[in-house]
């Protein structure tokens, strides 16, 4: 039988051993996509900065995808904005500040945003910072996934 530690290099889907049969489930560190960082209940209706919580260990990361999913409310007329490495809307944005969030419209609704940049960033806490809050009650929650490199 095979005996994996934290230093043995495995892939996802690899077979360990003929013992156990069932493919692994890499979690978490360095090269593998994951859930990074989350914003739990935005209140799509502030324009103001609202932070993420940090998920991993590091300080290098790249973004690979950010999705939004409602929670609470509906759309109402316009609700835009962007998520930025700092507070304030300094930074080169990692989502721009023209991404629509309109289409989060009621149950089980969710929205793909375009990313602005993929580049390596250093910011421990990205912000999401609306440029246009929505005008009805509507909070979701936030996603960002990425590739950790340290």
């Amino acid at each position: 039988m095979t005996t994996i530690n934290p230093t043995t290099p495995v892939a996802n889907g690899q077979i360990v051993s003929a013992s156990n049969p069932l493919p692994v489930t890499v979690v978490g560190g360095a090269g593998v996509n994951q859930r990074l960082f989350s914003l739990s209940a935005a209140d799509m209706t502030l324009t103001t900065d609202q932070a993420f919580t940090k998920l991993f260990s590091g300080t290098l990361w790249i973004p690979t995808q950010i999705i939004a999913v409602r929670a609470t409310g509906a759309f109402g007329a316009a609700c835009a904005g962007g998520i930025y490495p700092s507070a304030s809307k300094a930074g080169t944005a990692i989502v721009a500040a023209g991404q629509s969030w309109a289409a989060l419209t009621g149950a089980n609704t969710s929205v793909l945003a375009t990313l602005a940049t993929q580049a390596v960033q250093t910011t421990i806490l990205p912000y999401l910072s609306l440029t246009t809050g929505n005008t009805g009650a509507l909070t979701a929650n936030i996603y960002i996934y990425g590739v950790v490199v340290d």
